[in-house]
Protein backbone atom coordinates (compact mmCIF):
# COMPACT_ATOMS: atom_id res chain seq x y z
CA UNK A 1 0.00 0.00 0.00
CA UNK A 2 2.85 2.33 0.90
CA UNK A 3 4.50 1.58 -2.49
CA UNK A 4 1.27 2.51 -4.32
CA UNK A 5 1.04 5.83 -2.44
CA UNK A 6 4.66 6.67 -3.31
CA UNK A 7 4.09 5.74 -6.97
CA UNK A 8 0.91 7.85 -7.08
CA UNK A 9 2.76 10.83 -5.56
CA UNK A 10 5.62 10.38 -8.02
CA UNK A 11 3.18 10.33 -10.94
CA UNK A 12 1.17 13.30 -9.69
CA UNK A 13 4.23 15.47 -9.00
CA UNK A 14 5.06 16.21 -12.67
CA UNK A 15 1.39 16.76 -13.47
CA UNK A 16 1.06 19.24 -10.61
CA UNK A 17 4.27 21.04 -11.62
CA UNK A 18 3.04 21.22 -15.23
CA UNK A 19 -0.29 22.64 -14.09
CA UNK A 20 1.47 25.26 -11.98
CA UNK A 21 3.97 26.18 -14.71
CA UNK A 22 1.47 26.38 -17.60
CA UNK A 23 0.04 29.83 -16.75
CA UNK A 24 3.54 31.34 -16.47
CA UNK A 25 4.69 29.80 -19.75
CA UNK A 26 1.55 30.97 -21.55
CA UNK A 27 1.23 34.41 -19.99
CA UNK A 28 0.96 37.44 -22.31
CA UNK A 29 4.55 38.41 -21.45
CA UNK A 30 5.90 34.97 -22.33
CA UNK A 31 3.86 34.79 -25.52
CA UNK A 32 4.90 38.31 -26.53
CA UNK A 33 8.55 37.44 -26.26
CA UNK A 34 8.06 34.51 -28.64
CA UNK A 35 6.04 36.58 -31.13
CA UNK A 36 8.18 37.85 -34.01
CA UNK A 37 8.62 41.62 -34.18
CA UNK A 38 6.57 43.13 -37.01
CA UNK A 39 5.91 46.50 -38.58
CA UNK A 40 3.23 45.10 -40.89
CA UNK A 41 0.06 47.12 -41.21
CA UNK A 42 -1.69 49.92 -43.06
CA UNK A 43 -0.90 53.41 -41.85
CA UNK A 44 -2.59 56.74 -42.57
CA UNK A 45 -0.73 60.04 -42.38
CA UNK A 46 -2.63 62.15 -39.85
CA UNK A 47 -0.44 65.26 -39.80
CA UNK A 48 2.87 66.79 -40.81
CA UNK A 49 4.44 69.18 -38.30
CA UNK A 50 6.79 71.59 -40.07
CA UNK A 51 9.91 72.92 -38.33
CA UNK A 52 8.29 76.37 -38.02
CA UNK A 53 5.33 74.85 -36.12
CA UNK A 54 2.87 74.81 -39.02
CA UNK A 55 0.71 71.67 -38.98
CA UNK A 56 -0.55 70.21 -42.26
CA UNK A 57 -3.52 67.83 -42.19
CA UNK A 58 -5.79 66.35 -44.86
CA UNK A 59 -6.70 67.56 -47.41
CA UNK A 60 -3.41 69.53 -47.57
CA UNK A 61 -1.48 66.28 -47.21
CA UNK A 62 -2.86 62.77 -47.72
CA UNK A 63 -0.99 59.47 -47.57
CA UNK A 64 -1.36 55.74 -47.03
CA UNK A 65 1.48 53.29 -46.38
CA UNK A 66 1.01 49.52 -46.33
CA UNK A 67 3.59 46.94 -45.27
CA UNK A 68 2.53 43.30 -45.47
CA UNK A 69 4.43 40.05 -45.83
CA UNK A 70 7.62 41.58 -47.18
CA UNK A 71 5.93 43.98 -49.65
CA UNK A 72 5.18 47.69 -49.25
CA UNK A 73 3.26 50.42 -51.04
CA UNK A 74 3.43 54.17 -50.29
CA UNK A 75 1.18 56.84 -51.80
CA UNK A 76 1.51 60.46 -50.70
CA UNK A 77 0.03 63.70 -52.04
CA UNK A 78 1.02 67.16 -50.77
CA UNK A 79 -0.69 70.42 -51.77
CA UNK A 80 1.97 73.05 -52.42
CA UNK A 81 1.61 76.78 -51.75
CA UNK A 82 1.04 77.48 -55.47
CA UNK A 83 -1.88 75.01 -55.57
CA UNK A 84 0.00 72.28 -57.42
CA UNK A 85 0.37 68.76 -56.03
CA UNK A 86 3.65 67.05 -55.16
CA UNK A 87 3.32 63.28 -55.00
CA UNK A 88 4.99 59.91 -54.69
CA UNK A 89 3.87 56.38 -55.37
CA UNK A 90 6.35 53.63 -54.52
CA UNK A 91 6.14 49.83 -54.39
CA UNK A 92 8.84 47.52 -53.15
CA UNK A 93 10.02 44.69 -50.97
CA UNK A 94 11.34 44.73 -47.42
CA UNK A 95 12.51 42.46 -44.64
CA UNK A 96 12.34 43.29 -40.96
CA UNK A 97 13.76 41.73 -37.81
CA UNK A 98 14.30 43.09 -34.32
CA UNK A 99 17.78 44.23 -35.35
CA UNK A 100 17.67 44.90 -39.12
CA UNK A 101 15.44 46.54 -41.76
CA UNK A 102 16.16 46.01 -45.48
CA UNK A 103 14.37 47.66 -48.41
CA UNK A 104 14.40 47.31 -52.20
CA UNK A 105 12.32 49.71 -54.30
CA UNK A 106 10.73 47.93 -57.26
CA UNK A 107 9.16 51.02 -58.83
CA UNK A 108 8.66 54.64 -57.86
CA UNK A 109 7.29 57.76 -59.44
CA UNK A 110 7.86 61.09 -57.72
CA UNK A 111 6.61 64.49 -58.76
CA UNK A 112 8.09 67.71 -57.37
CA UNK A 113 9.29 66.12 -54.12
CA UNK A 114 13.08 65.76 -54.10
CA UNK A 115 13.50 68.01 -57.13
CA UNK A 116 11.26 69.74 -59.70
CA UNK A 117 9.60 67.53 -62.27
CA UNK A 118 8.72 63.88 -62.52
CA UNK A 119 11.18 61.04 -61.96
CA UNK A 120 11.02 57.31 -61.56
CA UNK A 121 14.55 57.10 -60.17
CA UNK A 122 14.75 55.55 -56.72
CA UNK A 123 17.10 57.22 -54.24
CA UNK A 124 20.62 55.80 -54.58
CA UNK A 125 21.67 53.37 -51.84
CA UNK A 126 24.99 51.73 -51.03
CA UNK A 127 23.47 49.23 -48.61
CA UNK A 128 19.85 48.08 -48.68
CA UNK A 129 19.89 47.26 -44.95
CA UNK A 130 20.06 49.37 -41.81
CA UNK A 131 20.19 48.58 -38.08
CA UNK A 132 17.02 48.66 -35.95
CA UNK A 133 17.21 50.03 -32.41
CA UNK A 134 14.72 49.41 -29.63
CA UNK A 135 14.25 52.48 -27.45
CA UNK A 136 11.51 53.18 -24.88
CA UNK A 137 9.26 50.48 -26.35
CA UNK A 138 9.66 51.80 -29.89
CA UNK A 139 11.54 50.44 -32.91
CA UNK A 140 13.75 53.03 -34.61
CA UNK A 141 15.63 52.93 -37.92
CA UNK A 142 16.44 54.97 -41.02
CA UNK A 143 15.27 53.35 -44.29
CA UNK A 144 18.18 53.24 -46.77
CA UNK A 145 18.48 56.21 -49.12
CA UNK A 146 15.42 58.06 -47.82
CA UNK A 147 16.94 60.59 -45.38
CA UNK A 148 14.21 59.85 -42.84
CA UNK A 149 14.30 58.55 -39.27
CA UNK A 150 11.29 56.42 -38.32
CA UNK A 151 10.08 55.38 -34.88
CA UNK A 152 7.41 52.64 -34.70
CA UNK A 153 5.17 52.21 -31.67
CA UNK A 154 2.02 50.25 -30.95
CA UNK A 155 -0.44 52.66 -32.63
CA UNK A 156 1.66 53.91 -35.53
CA UNK A 157 4.92 55.64 -36.27
CA UNK A 158 6.62 58.98 -36.79
CA UNK A 159 8.91 59.86 -39.66
CA UNK A 160 11.34 62.75 -39.21
CA UNK A 161 13.04 64.31 -42.22
CA UNK A 162 16.05 66.26 -40.97
CA UNK A 163 15.03 69.59 -39.50
CA UNK A 164 12.24 70.01 -42.07
CA UNK A 165 9.23 68.15 -40.62
CA UNK A 166 7.85 65.21 -38.65
CA UNK A 167 5.06 63.07 -40.11
CA UNK A 168 2.66 61.30 -37.75
CA UNK A 169 1.20 58.03 -39.03
CA UNK A 170 -1.68 56.15 -37.37
CA UNK A 171 -2.11 52.40 -37.79
CA UNK A 172 -5.56 51.77 -39.29
CA UNK A 173 -5.22 48.04 -39.98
Amino acid sequence: MKAIAIARAAACGPILLSALAWPAAHSPAALASSTPVSIDGTFELTERVMSNGTVLRPPSIVALYTLAGGRFNLNIFVAKDDGSIASESTVGRYSFTADKYCEWITYTIRKDLDKPGVTNEAPPVTDHCTPVRSKNGRLEFSPPGEGVDVSYGRGGFTAKVGNEFVDHWRKIR
